[in-house]
């Protein structure tokens, strides 16, 4: 588990078109454990909000927050 993991699967959610529609697919957070194993990108819940808050104080600009907030926010939604 590592927050590099988390980092790189928010920027697959938030790039990669094909990656983000097989996210869609997951059932909840069990399935997105599972998804998450399947891709070798294994993260806790603590790791993954410590990647969104890096990857928040890496931006410079109004847009890129906002993109960040939506794809953090799409991913919390996929898991509820």
């Amino acid at each position: 588990m590592s927050i590099q993991n988390a980092k790189k699967f928010i920027e697959l959610v938030k790039d990669n078109t094909a990656f983000r529609k097989e996210m869609y697919k997951v059932n909840g957070l069990e399935g997105l454990n599972k998804f998450l194993r399947e891709k070798e990108l294994t993260f806790s819940e603590d790791e993954f909000e410590e990647a969104y808050s890096l990857m928040m104080f890496k931006c410079q600009l109004a847009e890129e927050h906002d993109e960040l907030e939506n794809t953090v926010n799409l991913i919390k939604l996929v898991v509820v």
